[in-house]
């Protein structure tokens, strides 16, 4: 089930709020949870058992971390992680190790490929993050296990992020109040997240897959192709964040940001400031500050940023296209940092911006690529090797629908800087978005009605 579905929109999501409207406060987490499972369950019931099973692990090694004493602690913390990153080292790798293994000639006998179980790589993350912190001290553990389990398992976040802490909502899972102003305003972002995603994500979709089936493309069918998905790609998970958010005002849980109009970016380290911030912020937290973060020499932060986002990268997907986007990534900040630290001149905000824009954009060509092959034919077409102009190909599969909701795509991402919108704050100055939102929600809502259900691209990370 994804929330951009009639089946969330109409059967799951009212059947939920008038269930936990009539709950009692002192069994609203459990109702959460056990929607939450349903949720889940609702796209393989088998796959439930897992997801209980780490919630268990997690919360019981959070409650041993924090009662043990000197190296007991450490010993506990490992053991807590073990289980979580297990699960997703075999679920989400054991298919490219196979078949990597398999390209060298190697085999593994009746191998059948793992199916990866959706949000996995979410739910891991938020359990590591949880017994880190307790090891660290930064929380307390959580002697409920149904607060703990709603924490991990609260299906606004569960399969897509973002990726949320516990820190961040521990408070409100042990109390909180309803407040009408901060459900609708949670409302509003569900509607204008879930307007964003069919009505400009899911409608650039078909120029997207055009330009990437080409056997040939030309440099404009690849520029077009790879300016289409830059948009989808944000427009889709924004929006799939914004809904998240959304669900959790109204049952009174605060999500974090995840998206700070990263496509503003004056460099790299900004768009990653801006882009997937959960995610940008536990990679930070939990992998590059440990490995050493800024500390050493510049040889040593360098290996420190190309470590943390190839293996940034690798958790995007169980793909060898994704660590070296991740590791291009890396060495986009890694210029930047010795760039810097040799105090060589800066570019300025106008020129910084188009360069980042530009670095961003050829890394997703190769993000969005379904193989080594298929990467391979849009460098070359980039390049210009099958000619530059639009193909007639290309031309006789893009609709002026799809061009109009680029261009549209491009205002929103400008507009809102031009006229110092925030679409994130919840005050009387952005009356404009509230009194759109219930007629966008609406018609995307109609539009839907014509489409089949595109899930979320980050379902399947």
């Amino acid at each position: 089930m994804v929330f951009a579905s009639d089946s969330f929109l109409f059967l799951f999501l009212p059947v939920f709020l008038i269930v936990y409207a009539l709950t009692p406060g002192a069994a609203r987490n459990l109702a959460i949870l056990a929607f939450s499972w349903l949720f889940y369950a609702w796209w393989r019931a088998d796959f439930l058992p897992l997801i209980v099973s780490i919630a268990i692990w997690s919360w019981a090694t959070g409650l041993w971390i924090a009662r043990a004493e000197g190296g007991g602690r450490r010993r506990a913390l490992v053991v807590g992680i073990i289980w979580p990153l297990a699960s997703l080292v075999w679920f989400k790798y054991a298919n490219m190790f196979v078949h990597s293994a398999g390209a060298l000639g190697a085999s593994v006998w009746g191998w059948q490929d793992v199916l990866l179980p959706i949000g996995l790589s979410f739910f891991v993350f938020g359990a590591i993050s949880y017994s880190t912190d307790v090891f660290r001290g930064t929380v307390r553990a959580e002697p409920s296990f149904v607060n703990y389990a709603t924490y991990q398992s609260m299906f606004g976040h569960l399969v897509a992020g973002p990726v949320v802490r516990y820190e961040w909502v521990a408070q409100r899972l042990k109390e909180r109040t309803f407040h009408r102003a901060e459900f609708m305003f949670g409302v509003e972002r569900f509607m204008l997240g879930f307007a964003q995603k069919v009505l400009i994500a899911d409608t650039l979709a078909p120029l997207v897959d055009a330009g990437y089936a080409l056997a040939a493309p030309t440099t404009a069918d690849v520029l077009l192709a790879v300016a289409g998905y830059t948009l989808q790609l944000y427009f889709d998970f924004s929006g799939y964040s914004a809904m998240a958010i959304g669900l959790g005002l109204m049952v009174g849980l605060k999500f974090p940001e995840n998206f700070d109009n990263p496509y503003l970016a004056t460099s790299l380290s900004d768009f990653w400031r801006r882009w997937h911030i959960s995610l940008s912020s536990w990679l930070r937290d939990y992998l590059y500050i440990p490995l050493g973060g800024n500390r050493g020499s510049t040889g040593r932060v360098s290996m420190n940023l190309l470590v943390t986002m190839g293996l940034g990268g690798l958790w995007h997907g169980a793909s060898w296209t994704f660590l070296i986007w991740g590791l291009w990534h890396g060495f986009g900040l890694m210029v930047g940092r010795v760039w810097k630290t040799f105090g060589l001149p800066g570019t300025g905000a106008v020129l910084g911006h188009v360069l980042t824009l530009a670095f961003v954009m050829v890394g997703w060509a190769l993000f969005r690529a379904q193989s080594w092959a298929q990467a391979g034919v849009i460098f070359s077409g980039l390049a210009g090797a099958n000619g530059i102009a639009l193909s007639p190909a290309m031309g006789a599969a893009v609709r002026p629908l799809e061009i109009a909701t680029l261009v549209l795509g491009i205002g929103f991402i400008y507009l809102p800087k031009l006229l110092r919108i925030d679409p994130a704050a919840p005050n009387p100055g952005h009356a404009l978005r509230a009194w759109t939102a219930l007629p966008l929600f609406l018609f995307a809502v109609l539009v839907l009605q014509g489409r089949i259900v595109v899930p979320f691209l980050y379902f399947q990370f």
